[in-house]
């Protein structure tokens, strides 16, 4: 194995297929990545989008604080799982990262829908987050990786649809089950994934990052001329005395310190946004007056919208950069959520819920991708894991924040009020992010 690089000035060149089989290679990690993200969506989106079945569950008596709890246990597993799989990718391959995270997540939600009480629901739901928070870094270095060259943007996008989608598939599942097979059914319905887990194993390939930064050129220039992938441009590191090995301590090293920081604390906030809408936005709608069918539809267009808008922005993001596209997006969405406050006619309000989902969960998106484009090979999946995994105290507090709320009877316009809020400093925190050169910010 070859010495750990440093952190570089510039981003390796993505891949850049030219031929058939090298652009089915891109399309095919990108579809398999796009699928777990749409599992995870699928997962995280559930609880919120039976919850308020859940609440009126006799056998449970669930109050506010303990849904909140339950939401937060997935969240909590999440920070373990994205620190310690993010490192194991680096270390290990993503390929293995990835198998792993998928088929942990998958077994623990179909798990959970035998839960013979709160409390066994919240340990499953731990563990299913331990791969969630595992799966992101995992696939955001594969599909940066193989992405086609000025293409990194709108593959990542593409990918993180795939979070928004499984969202909104939840949200429709509930819809036309939850009334006649009840909440357990949409978790049992999480598990099928482990079907396509031997399949994954099969098709997905490792990254040439990794092995080249690996040591194992020789096994990177085989599996290259296979797929048809050129191999990916070695990283030089600057002159800059002693290099930092991978981990957590390269992250704080001088000329990632700043970066660090600013990524860590926009993608703090932004967790704050995404969870604690998506865990609570049915139930504050239904508070705010609307009935239950609409409430629980009103996170499927969250989340449709926010898949529609994560392609969007990337599409943008490629053309004016990503700083730019941040900041924009997260104060569109902190009005939007504003607005939530006010009464308007039901198609109006849809509209409104959309564009704060594209200013919120797409915005976050955006983010992943920067913060996946910024560092080395050699660090982005620590780099994403260990951001991701600090952030997970945010997606923590904002379902908890959400359930104090209504925990003691606080007036719905507060919900929207802290979460608008949390959209401002979320893009207010990307201005800490110096520019890289090489990498467009």
């Amino acid at each position: 194995m070859t010495a750990p690089l440093a952190p570089t000035a510039a981003q390796p060149a993505p891949y850049t297929p030219v031929t058939p089989k090298g652009l089915r290679t891109s399309r095919m990690v990108t579809a398999i990545c796009w699928f777990a993200l749409v599992c995870e969506g699928y997962d995280l989106g559930s609880l919120g989008a039976v919850l308020p079945r859940m609440l009126v569950y006799k056998p449970w008596s669930l109050t506010p604080t303990m849904a909140g709890a339950m939401a937060s246990a997935a969240l909590a597993g999440a920070f373990f799982g994205g620190y310690l799989l993010g490192m194991f990718g680096d270390r290990f391959g993503r390929k293995p990262a990835f198998l792993i995270c998928l088929t942990v997540f998958s077994a623990a939600t179909g798990l959970a829908a035998f839960a013979a009480s709160p409390l066994e629901f919240a340990f499953w739901r731990f563990i299913a987050g331990v791969g969630i928070g595992g799966i992101v870094p995992a696939s955001s270095s594969l599909t940066t990786e193989f992405a086609p060259r000025g293409q990194a943007n709108k593959a990542f996008a593409i990918m993180f649809s795939g979070y928004s989608l499984g969202i909104f598939g939840s949200a429709v599942m509930s819809y036309f089950i939850v009334l006649d097979f009840g909440w357990r059914m949409v978790f049992a319905i999480g598990a099928l994934p482990l079907l396509l887990v031997p399949i994954f194993a099969w098709l997905l390939p490792e990254s040439l990052n990794f092995l080249q930064s690996a040591g194992r050129h020789g096994t990177a220039q085989a599996l290259s001329a296979k797929l048809g992938v050129p191999m990916p441009e070695p990283e030089t590191a600057p002159d800059t005395g002693a290099e930092p090995k991978a981990g957590l301590r390269a992250l704080f090293a001088r000329g990632n310190a700043l970066a660090t920081t600013g990524f860590w604390l926009a993608t703090f906030m932004d967790m704050i946004l995404v969870y604690g809408l998506n865990t609570w936005l049915p139930e504050i709608m239904r508070a705010a007056g609307y009935d239950l069918g609409p409430s629980i539809l009103f996170l499927g267009v969250f989340a449709l919208a926010s898949a529609v808008g994560g392609v969007l922005l990337g599409a943008i993001a490629d053309r004016v950069g990503r700083r730019l596209t941040i900041i924009a997006s997260f104060t569109m969405g902190a009005v939007m959520i504003v607005l939530l406050a006010f009464p308007w006619p039901l198609p109006v309000t849809y509209a409104i819920v959309g564009l704060a989902g594209i200013g919120s969960v797409s915005a976050a998106v955006l983010v992943t991708s920067y913060l996946a484009a910024y560092f080395s090979a050699r660090l982005r999946a620590t780099a994403v894991g260990t951001c991701i995994s600090f952030s997970r105290f945010g997606a923590v507090c904002g379902p908890m924040m959400g359930a104090m709320i209504a925990q003691y009877h606080l007036p719905t316009a507060w919900n929207f009020l802290f979460f608008a809020l949390a959209a401002l400093l979320a893009g207010a925190s990307i201005l800490l992010v110096p520019p890289r050169h090489g990498v467009k910010g």
